[in-house]
């Protein structure tokens, strides 16, 4: 079913949102149904998330900003996971957690409950593209996360074949509410960004 997506800040456009999840092997590949809407992602010097479309790993080395129609009321677990690691032919690291935080008041991701912090993408050389995914799941009340893995910036190891599926229903989370991807290949920046981390072929 094709939809209109209005950003919060008023841009507007159609998608099919369920097709377009299912076109990039999503659904029902990494999660059962695909998003209600797009969310709004937005990296430093405006670079915006636009449904698929290639950023660099450089423009992504810093914390978006994300943003969907929320409930003010509500609770909110945001995630973002990389499916192709360590490519999309051969993805046995599957799924790789860049990024995830529950406990969200509303669209206020910064007032959340982070249990892995943002790191940048980092795709091997000669792999081609990997997809890096951000989905939103409205939660049906305050979770406990306590036993929940966590990570820092500086620790990758947790985040490896991290099952965004099984958090969704060991918490109870249901199906995303909103979500959006953009795909990135090797560049420059990556041995910047893996000069932070201690060597290993796991990733």
């Amino acid at each position: 079913m094709s939809v209109f997506c209005q950003w919060p800040t008023g841009t507007v456009m159609q998608v099919d949102i369920g097709q377009f999840f299912a076109e990039h092997d999503i659904v029902p590949v990494l999660i059962d149904r695909a998003p209600d809407a797009f969310a709004k992602v937005v990296y430093r010097a405006k670079k915006l998330v636009d449904a698929g479309k290639e950023l660099t790993p450089a423009e992504v080395r810093d914390e978006p900003k994300v943003e969907w129609y929320a409930d003010p009321t509500a609770l909110y677990t945001l995630v973002m996971i990389d499916p192709d690691s360590p490519s999309r032919m051969e993805p046995w690291n599957r799924e790789f957690a860049h990024w995830l935080v529950g406990n969200i008041p509303g669209r206020h991701v910064q007032n959340g409950e982070t249990l892995f912090e943002y790191i940048p993408v980092f795709p091997r050389s000669g792999v081609g593209f990997h997809r890096y995914i951000f989905l939103v799941f409205q939660q049906q009340s305050w979770n406990d996360y306590s036993e929940a893995p966590r990570a820092s910036n500086k620790n990758r190891t947790p985040r490896i074949r991290f099952s965004t599926r099984d958090f969704a229903r060991r918490y109870s989370l249901g199906s995303p509410v909103a979500g959006n991807f953009f795909i990135a290949q090797y560049d420059d920046f990556v041995p910047v960004i893996l000069a932070r981390f201690p060597a290993s072929d796991d990733y």
